[in-house]
């Protein structure tokens, strides 16, 4: 009785170290934005069927010079629990944001929330089987360490997209149109920010999160030579 006592005691003692370590389990605002380029691929007005679907309210007008939907900001570092703001989606045409990010090991879901279907498609990942995901229906993809992959649809062939698979994965944010993200409940520490734009690792920071204050960061900018 007297060991059991004392287990229970330092296991008491280790949860309070913890979180005297990460500021007493207090989560933080981190907030920041991107520059740079951020136009995507342009398409000619002689795609008629582009179009036609644009017309018809099948696909999204095409997007603008200043358009970051396929820019992804990331946290990686030490975490605790599942990563906080990773959710992704077909909406308006095409994949919101078209950079998703998964922890390694882990299985990402991709909701359908257009009114039509898609069939997603990730190029060389092994074991995947594109299968049409119907609206309101959820598409799961297990992730394994490696990549990134391309994703496709094999029903609308102009979405596009890049899925990372990422070790120490804590946090996403969508980067709105003006280029800002912000990252919401995250833990005090040390942190790298990691800006992903399709494949490629485009623009990366050390942070560090403290205790009882929210941490704003100053602009980065996107390399103009995308690298990983």
């Amino acid at each position: 009785m007297g060991e059991r006592t004392t287990w229970i005691a330092w296991a008491v003692v280790a949860a309070a170290a913890l979180l005297v370590a990460r500021g007493g389990a207090s989560a933080e605002t981190v907030e920041g934005s991107v520059q740079g380029s951020a136009g995507s691929e342009q398409r000619s007005a002689s795609d008629g069927e582009f179009y036609w679907r644009v017309w018809n309210g099948a696909l999204p007008e095409q997007r603008g010079k200043d358009d970051y939907s396929d820019v992804l900001a990331v946290l990686t570092g030490k975490f605790i629990g599942p990563p906080v703001g990773c959710s992704f989606s077909f909406d308006g045409g095409g994949l919101d944001p078209s950079t998703l990010a998964a922890r390694s090991g882990t299985t990402i879901r991709v909701d359908n929330r257009d009114g039509f279907t898609h069939e997603l498609s990730v190029e060389g990942l092994a074991g995947f089987t594109p299968l049409e995901s119907g609206p309101g229906k959820t598409r799961a993809i297990p992730v394994p360490a490696g990549g990134p992959w391309a994703i496709g649809d094999r029903i609308y062939s102009h979405v596009r997209g890049h899925l990372h698979s990422m070790r120490e994965l804590v946090a996403c944010s969508k980067v709105t149109d003006n280029g800002k993200f912000r990252f919401d409940k995250v833990l005090p520490g040390p942190y790298s920010l990691r800006i992903l734009r399709g494949a490629e690792q485009v623009a990366m920071r050390r942070v560090t999160v403290q205790a009882g204050k929210a941490l704003q960061i100053d602009p980065l900018t996107m390399s103009a030579k995308r690298r990983k």
